[in-house]
Parts: structure tokens; sequence; C-alpha cells
């Protein structure tokens, strides 16, 4: 009897230890997009209040290296509030202006205005507008399942040139397009992240290199126009607020077939770093 009463304690005492964990950590309004397959759509449709983050993608739900996070913010509503997480997370703004707040400093960021959070940095967003607000979100890698048993609530510490998180995407005109992909990183290895994020912008008639594959997950997700995506033996249109997860190993490229212009936000998860060449140029032969 004293046996199973020791036990019952036990369980007790860790029952509450997880409640009370639970009341501390910051609320996150998740939803799981529960789309299968290689192309996702986000939900676009506006919020009369708070904020919803929706997961594209994730360990459970096709991406193994990433959450791929679309979050949507009505007028005067917020994230969670300031917390940490143990890897690093990265915010494109899409449309509206989030107010991002880094240790004790606040930065407001414009459309295609990206922000890279280093790792334990204590961070929060909002949206102190009154326009709706959008934006991608990827958390990078993905060390758990569950991604609310990832988050610390923090307090607020002075981080040394916090401005240096905040980067306007430069978006070529229309005009200056050249053929291929006119890519604009916002972070990559060379400017101290192990994961790429860039804006790249395709020509009608125009895209990416012939079919090739990658030894590391790679994510498209549609900012303007559409684009046809080959992946391994079929093809696929994905069209503004679409996401592509592209998986290691996969054979693929993507082309612009319409008559305007292109762009989609490309994240490497992570970028090789062994110095070989990204892309593996894999010829597809007809039957």
């Amino acid at each position: 009897m004293k046996v199973i009463f020791g036990v019952l304690l036990l369980a007790a005492a860790a029952a509450t230890a997880s409640a009370q964990s639970n009341a501390s950590r910051p609320q996150w309004d998740l939803r799981l997009n529960e789309t299968r397959g290689p192309i996702r759509r986000a939900d676009v449709s506006p919020l009369a209040t708070g904020a919803v983050s929706e997961i594209l993608g994730g360990p459970t739900s096709g991406s193994d290296n990433a959450y791929l996070l679309y979050t949507r913010m009505a007028p005067g509503a917020r994230g969670p509030a300031l917390f940490t997480l143990p890897v690093d997370h990265y915010y494109v703004v899409l449309s509206g202006r989030m107010t991002v707040q880094i240790g004790t400093d606040m930065f407001v960021a414009e459309p295609m205005t990206g922000v890279v959070i280093p790792a334990n940095m204590p961070h929060a967003v909002s949206n102190a507008g009154t326009q709706p607000e959008a934006h991608l979100e990827v958390i990078a890698p993905a060390p758990s399942r569950d991604l609310m048993t990832m988050i610390t609530a923090a307090q607020p510490r002075k981080v040394e040139n916090a401005a240096q998180y905040i980067r306007r995407i430069v978006v070529p005109a229309a005009k200056d397009l050249k053929p291929g992909l006119n890519g604009q990183a916002f972070t990559n290895r060379a400017m101290g992240s192990p994961n790429t994020v860039r804006l790249d912008s395709t020509m009608p008639g125009s895209g990416g290199p012939a079919t090739h594959v990658h030894r590391f997950e790679q994510v498209y997700f549609i900012v303007e126009g559409a684009t046809t995506i080959s992946y391994g033996a079929d093809k696929l249109k994905a069209s503004k607020n679409d996401i592509v997860i592209l998986m290691p190993g996969v054979v693929h490229t993507n082309a612009n077939e319409s008559g305007l212009p292109e762009r989609h936000l490309t994240m490497l998860l992570p970028q090789n770093d062994d110095g070989a060449p990204a892309d593996i140029e894999f010829e597809m032969k007809p039957r």
C-alpha cells in the first residue's frame, strides 16, 4: 500500500509540475494545415480579432527540418508574449506592418522585411497598426514534434545592436528581371545563419536551373504570380500563398509559364556547408 501511495504522490507531483509549466508558457494559437503532398495553400481569410499561426509544414506534416508557419494578426493583436526558442526563428512580413520586440528594443517591419532571431534571444511580435498583418515564419531546425514544448517565457534584456536582425529584402522591378532566379538573400551562412532564406523573382518564360536534386530540404512560398513545379515525374502549379516542400533527393525545378513576373521565398534547410554545389543536376529522360 505504501508503494502504491508513493507512486500516486509522484504522479500527482509530476502532473502539478506539468500544469505549472504549461501555465507559465506563452500562449500561441497554433492550427495545423491538414493538406498532404508537396503543395499546401495558406489560409489568408481575414481575422476580426486575435492572431493565428497555421502550421503549413513541420515534423509531423511533411517538413523534417523546420516548422513553417503562416501567421495572421488582426489590428491590435499580438503573438505569444516575450519568449525564446532553442533554435533560430525567421520572419518575413508579407502584408501590413509587424512590430517586433528584440530584447528591450522595438522595431516596425513593413512588407518584404525579414527578421532573423538567433537561438535563445527574447522576442515577440504584434500588430500595432490599423490594418491586418500577415507574415511567414520559419523555425529551424525542428528538434521536437511539439512546437509548444520548445518555447520558454522570457524577460526583457538588452540585445546589442538589435537593429542588425531587421533586414530589408530588395525586390527587383519587373523591368530589371533577367533570365533565371534573380535571388535576393536576407540570411544565409555568409550572414551568420545555417539556413538560407531569400526572395527569388522570375520573368515570364524563365525560371530555375535544369532538373536537379539537393541533399537538403528546400521550400518555396509563392508571394506573387504562379510557377510550374517539376516534382519528380509530376508537374504541379503553385500560386500566391502556396507553400512547396521539396524533400532531399526529389528531382525538381520551377518555371514561370505565365505572362507575368513571379516571386517566391526560397528556404534551404539547412544550407549545405561542405563546399559541394547546392544543385546536383539530374537529367530526366522520357520513356
